[in-house]
């Protein structure tokens, strides 16, 4: 017999992944789960934008909302690796 099927999720996630859209995909998820990696209090003060050459861009209210970004900035890379995955951006950018 042959294998047994695949759910349509996993077909789709093979087939990005040998087209190299796998890190697009991620990085859309990305701004997508902006509230839910960074919480709701910061969630209300900043809005991811986009990725554009593996840089977030991240839009913020306040001039003292970016510098305490700035300082946890690696905070938050740590949760964007652990809920989206690794190598999935080089930087963020906070506007």
């Amino acid at each position: 017999m042959g294998r047994p099927p695949k759910h349509i999720g996993e077909s789709l996630k093979a087939w990005a992944k040998d087209m190299g859209f796998e890190k697009k995909l991620n990085q859309v998820q990305l701004v997508r789960m902006w509230p839910d990696i960074v919480g709701e209090n910061i969630a209300k003060i900043s809005h991811a934008e986009r990725v554009f050459e593996g840089i977030l861009y991240v839009k913020v209210h306040s001039m003292t909302w970016r510098t305490e970004l700035q300082f946890q900035k690696q905070k938050i890379m740590q949760r964007i690796e652990k809920n989206v995955g690794k190598n999935i951006i080089k930087d963020i950018r906070f506007m």
